[in-house]
């Protein structure tokens, strides 16, 4: 092959551009006698151009990547834990060792729409029997659901763990930082884990439990068919449900998240939504106290004496006995204020936009239930069944 067709050769392969080619068969024209040498050396040197622009447009194209992954991306951080994995990899249990390293980043991580990634999937599930006797139960989980059911066998605890968390006690052959034990006549459940959702069942008879505390955050609780003397639910965003729950003192607390009692008698009960609606279904409570900042909708019986129930940006529906006497007052800044027309009252305030006040009063000899219901933004429903 002649010098002529290696030139259209790498024309055609790419190596050389059409100017390059060109001037290569015009050297050659006017010096047929050049040697090899300079042939290849101007060869050479096309496709070190060739290179130089193609590197130097790649290199624009990796500098528009990085600026555009430092805008979101912590790059400090990026580098941190890139060092942290490669020191990691260089030992002989590479596997073990990368796990922990990303296991230990999701236990420091404190944001709880963390969680929401581990939802979904199968889960490590495991079954503990408690045989020693107590009679006051304390629960705390940071993060997970909680459900309390009856039972007439053995105190059974089943706890449900995402699959990502691993930490065993070969011992025990049982979750690390779970408690699940009997101390000082207290049965003790606590989990810590903000990096992992911890949901626990728990199977209780109700004839041996005096005081039931639920406390934790990112879940929910439900209660059914139990007996209580004092009942504490407190919770950091989550939903709690009572269905027919027994209890002398009740404390019933949500910052973000709806409360619903069904069925069951309490002596004083206690019922407070900072951010959520309030729902009753047949409650049988001697004293009841109400505080929402959404909607309240509860049904009241024969044996209550006395409600309080204030709600701020909500409706009130209350329902109460057609037979039973009232006494109170009803009152919304913003809304307005229906009552049977059986009922005898006064109203104090009566403008069309304002504040409005409704005085119920009670001119028989029986014992009349105490009724105190106001809000701001919202109106006030007083039905009798």
């Amino acid at each position: 092959m002649d010098n002529k067709d290696r030139i259209l050769k790498m024309l055609e392969e790419g190596k050389i551009s059409s100017e390059e080619a060109i001037r290569l068969l015009d050297a050659m024209e006017s010096k047929p006698g050049a040697d090899q040498t300079s042939y290849q050396q101007q060869a050479d040197s096309g496709r070190k151009n060739t290179r130089r622009q193609t590197n130097d447009g790649q290199k624009d194209v990796f500098q528009q990547f990085m600026s555009e992954f430092q805008k979101y991306v912590n790059t400090d951080k990026a580098n941190e834990a890139f060092s942290q994995v490669k020191n990691k990899m260089g030992s002989q249990k590479q596997t073990a060792q990368v796990y922990r390293t990303f296991e230990k980043a999701f236990d420091s991580v404190k944001n709880s729409t963390i969680d929401s990634m581990f939802t979904q999937g199968s889960k490590n599930r495991l079954i503990e029997t408690v045989e020693d006797s107590y009679s006051n139960i304390s629960i705390d989980i940071t993060n997970g659901n909680v459900k309390v059911v009856p039972t007439d066998r053995v105190t059974t605890a089943k706890f449900e763990v995402t699959p990502f968390y691993r930490k065993l006690d070969n011992e025990r052959n049982y979750f690390q930082d779970i408690i699940c034990e009997v101390k000082n006549d207290e049965l003790l459940i606590v989990s810590d884990i903000r990096a992992a959702r911890v949901n626990v069942e728990l199977h209780v008879n109700p004839s041996v439990v005096k005081r039931l505390i639920v406390s934790g955050s990112n879940g929910n609780v439900s209660i059914e068919g139990q007996e209580f003397t004092d009942l504490t639910v407190d919770l950091l965003n989550g939903n709690i449900d009572l269905d027919r729950v027994v209890s002398g003192n009740a404390f019933i607390r949500t910052s973000r998240g709806n409360i619903d009692v069904g069925g069951g008698s309490h002596g004083v009960l206690e019922l407070i939504s900072m951010l959520g609606t309030v729902n009753t279904e047949t409650l049988n409570a001697q004293d009841v106290t109400v505080s929402s900042n959404g909607s309240v909708n509860i049904s009241l019986q024969g044996a209550t004496e006395s409600a309080t129930i204030n709600a701020n940006m909500g409706s009130i529906n209350i329902n109460v006995p057609h037979n039973r006497a009232l006494e109170g007052r009803l009152s919304t800044v913003i809304g307005q204020i229906n009552y049977p027309p059986d009922l005898d009252v006064r109203f104090m305030k009566s403008q069309d936009i304002g504040f409005k006040e409704l005085m119920l009063l009670n001119h028989s000899e029986d014992k009349a239930l105490l009724l105190e219901a106001g809000t701001k933004f919202g109106s006030v429903t007083l039905h009798r069944s």
